[in-house]
């Protein structure tokens, strides 16, 4: 016997309508509104929305960034930056035959406490050995490392997301064999944030792990 699910009527409940708002950082850009019937259950939420439409630039348009809803103010909804990534068409236009894509993924640091998850694609001109693949990676995870760790949160969210990152992996790729364009930073996932306890029971940085 096949159950019926019931939804439970909202008619007659208070909506109320935020409009969010991109983080400082990346220009707080109002974007478009969201409605709920209970402000509480806003907080926590991701928000998604293209490069694109913080920055007015078409390059931008296959780009898809995360948000977080932290706080309320008046009708506004707040964010911080939880990650971005290219579209999955995008990634697999770049994909051609007798050449190869070289994946490296790597979890880095920022100087300030911020954990990302970092994805990038190397796309070679023909095809190479693992002993290329393994070298372009090595360049790749010591280009990452050292830039997350000299870099506060900000600079690294402006220099994943603008191109500055994406100039340097290539440089160091060509080291090793010709490249293609589309090389460069695929996907960045926030993974841990520091939170900073009292100040009066302040002996440090503690860190909360985000939901996967």
């Amino acid at each position: 016997m096949v159950k019926r699910r019931y939804r439970r009527a909202t008619r007659g409940k208070k909506k109320y309508y935020y409009t969010v708002k991109s983080p400082e950082i990346l220009g707080g850009v109002l974007l478009n509104d969201v409605i709920t019937t209970d402000p509480k259950y806003l907080i926590g939420r991701t928000y998604e929305t293209l490069l694109a439409d913080l920055t007015g630039d078409l390059k931008h348009q296959f780009i898809k960034v995360r948000f977080k809803i932290v706080d309320l103010d008046g009708e506004i909804a707040k964010t911080i930056y939880i990650g971005h990534e290219y579209f999955r068409e995008y990634e697999k236009s770049l994909i051609m035959r007798g050449t190869t894509y070289v994946e490296a993924i790597r979890d880095v640091k920022t100087k300030d406490g911020y954990k990302y998850r970092v994805r990038v694609g190397v796309y070679t001109t023909k095809r190479i050995n693992n002993s290329r693949k393994k070298a372009i990676r090595r360049l790749v995870f010591q280009l990452l490392d050292k830039w997350a760790a000299r870099s506060d949160n900000e600079t690294f969210i402006k220099d994943m997301l603008f191109g500055k990152i994406d100039e340097e992996i290539k440089k160091l790729a060509r080291k090793v064999y010709p490249i293609r364009e589309g090389t460069g930073v695929m996907k960045v996932k926030l993974v841990e944030i520091p939170k900073k306890e009292d100040k009066e029971e302040e002996t440090g940085e503690e860190v909360i792990e985000m939901k996967q």
